[in-house]
């Protein structure tokens, strides 16, 4: 069984620079017999945590795809974590996002032998009352996964590097919630956590689990302009196969995408984060 990635397309209604890629990408998707589901791994859209018009243009992208989908949202489409940004998380934004697409978070078996587990991790750390909802499914769907094997699905990494490492709510989970879902991966056994966000691919076997960083399809950084992370820049897809026993991931380069780096629009098109 197989599924295809498409993680951070950055699809814009007032802004498409990055929709041929999106659109190359599909048409990758819609070209293969194997792929069985698709996940769009959040920051589907450009901005649809100011504009409300971008979730309805990303909704209406996703019509294109020929496998059943299921999509978790990112920082681009609800916000951020932090209290403190100009655009936090907040019920009025992921209102605006499920009224599109469904529950930000969920849980799927779609795949026999395997229970899919998506999470808002724009919503950890936050304190907002659909926070502690989410922990409770989550709970709920690892409890009762029988046989089932769990792989848990967010935008943003649960780290870059360490456990340990210090607080940086616009790149990863922050402690609490981390220390929260390590308990929780290493408890049931989850066989993987596949996350975007950073743009960049590697997968990392730790002793809780495997780690998969999956390919963006929009754009890449600048190392210098980013904090320290492993793994690979690829612009592309991920495939995730899933055997009896365990996950593995294949990155796909897709060659005829543009290739473009951020920092090179100068914040024409959004205002990056700070690197610490």
């Amino acid at each position: 069984m197989k599924i295809a990635i498409l993680s951070d397309p950055h699809i814009g209604s007032t802004n498409p620079v990055f929709v041929p890629n999106w659109e190359k990408v599909v048409a990758h998707v819609n070209a293969r017999t194997d792929i069985d589901l698709a996940i769009i791994l959040g920051d589907l859209t450009l901005l649809g945590s100011e504009q409300p018009e971008d979730l309805l243009f990303g909704r209406a992208a996703l019509e294109a795809l020929n496998p059943p989908w299921l999509a978790i949202p990112g920082n681009h489409d609800v916000g951020d974590i932090s209290r403190a940004s100009h655009q936090p998380c907040n019920s009025e934004r992921l209102a605006l996002w499920e009224e599109q697409y469904g529950p930000s978070y969920w849980n799927s078996d779609r795949l026999s032998g395997w229970r899919l587990i998506g999470l808002n991790s724009q919503i950890i750390g936050t304190g907002l009352a659909e926070e502690e909802a989410q922990w409770q499914v989550l709970e709920d769907a690892l409890a009762t996964r029988g046989s089932r094997k769990p792989v848990l699905f967010t935008h943003m990494p649960l780290f870059l590097n360490d456990w340990e490492e210090a607080d940086r709510p616009a790149w990863a989970v922050m402690t609490e919630g981390r220390n929260r879902l390590r308990r929780l991966i290493r408890d049931h056994n989850v066989c993987a956590v596949v996350t975007g966000h950073m743009h960049r691919t590697v997968q990392i076997d730790m002793r809780e689990t495997r780690m998969i960083w999956c390919a963006a399809s929009s754009f890449l950084t600048y190392d210098h302009s980013m904090p320290e992370q492993p793994g690979s820049a690829l612009l592309g897809l991920t495939i995730l196969t899933l055997g009896d026993e365990e996950i593995d991931a294949g990155f796909v380069e897709l060659d005829d995408l543009m290739i473009s780096r951020i920092e090179d629009y100068n914040g024409a098109i959004y205002r990056s984060p700070a690197k610490d």
